[in-house]
């Protein structure tokens, strides 16, 4: 009777170590949400610090880009020109960019500066993509010879999400996820500065090149960081009931 009294007593229940499985597949989607919400703070913050640099340049004069340029930092988040010419046969098209909720694509294109071998890449707008086959690239009309650009400098490039590294693209791929300077230039071959400039100058070739406030990219992406962070904490606390609360309660119902 007494030994029986012991065994239901909370001195005679032994501690029992938590399953592995559930705790491991605690941990990993613990790992996963919380990773998801730092990079959400790091797009918000990159968003903010671009939308900053958009208000500072518009309110000074262009700064030339020169194919003898060394030190391209004063040129980042700045309003720049550029004179050469498009090289329409190095144009890529940047999947999965959204515009007012339709998907579509960032066209980016070298720009070979004037009087040199030296090239900038172009950002030079949004187009839709086709509902029907979202792989059909469409086709957008380059200007020919000479030609002046104005826009943003970027020093760096926003790049989205990858839950695993791209290949690397082949020579006629056209259709990138993500896009940047060393991955560009080992692509084409090109002597490439590491500048993009988004343009922002009227062109008649079916591109939209409005640039909205950052603003409301902020906020939203600030929203899923705590949508993550929330799933995160959602998770340690079932693991935490499942684990010591319930089964303490199973152990303490009679038999």
């Amino acid at each position: 009777m007494s030994s029986a009294h012991s065994s239901g007593s909370p001195a005679g229940r032994r501690w029992r170590r938590p399953a592995a499985l559930p705790t491991l597949l605690a941990i990993g989607l613990v790992a996963l949400t919380v990773s998801l919400g730092n990079w959400q703070i790091r797009r918000a913050e990159e968003k903010a610090s671009i939308q900053a640099s958009i208000d500072a340049a518009g309110r000074d004069a262009p700064l030339s880009v020169t194919a003898d340029a060394t030190d391209l930092s004063p040129l980042d988040g700045r309003r720049v020109r550029v004179r050469g010419s498009f090289i329409a046969e190095h144009t890529v098209y940047i999947d999965n960019r959204t515009r007012k909720g339709v998907a579509g694509f960032h066209v980016v294109t070298p720009v070979r500066i004037e009087g040199s071998q030296r090239h900038v890449l172009v950002l030079r707008g949004w187009i839709a993509r086709d509902a029907r086959e979202r792989t059909r690239l469409p086709q957008v009309p380059t200007p020919q010879g000479l030609v002046e650009i104005d826009g943003l400098g970027q020093a760096s490039i926003a790049q989205v999400l990858e839950l695993r590294e791209a290949p690397v693209p082949g020579p006629g791929d056209r259709l990138w996820q993500n896009i940047d300077f060393d991955r560009f230039r080992a692509w084409s071959g090109l002597e490439l500065l590491p500048l993009m400039i988004r343009e922002t100058g009227l062109r008649d070739d079916g591109l939209v090149r409005e640039m909205p406030p950052a603003g409301g990219d902020v906020a939203k992406h600030r929203g899923y960081a705590f949508q993550w962070y929330s799933m995160a904490a959602a998770t340690i606390g079932l693991w935490t009931y499942l684990t010591f609360f319930r089964r303490r309660e199973r152990s303490a119902e009679p038999s």
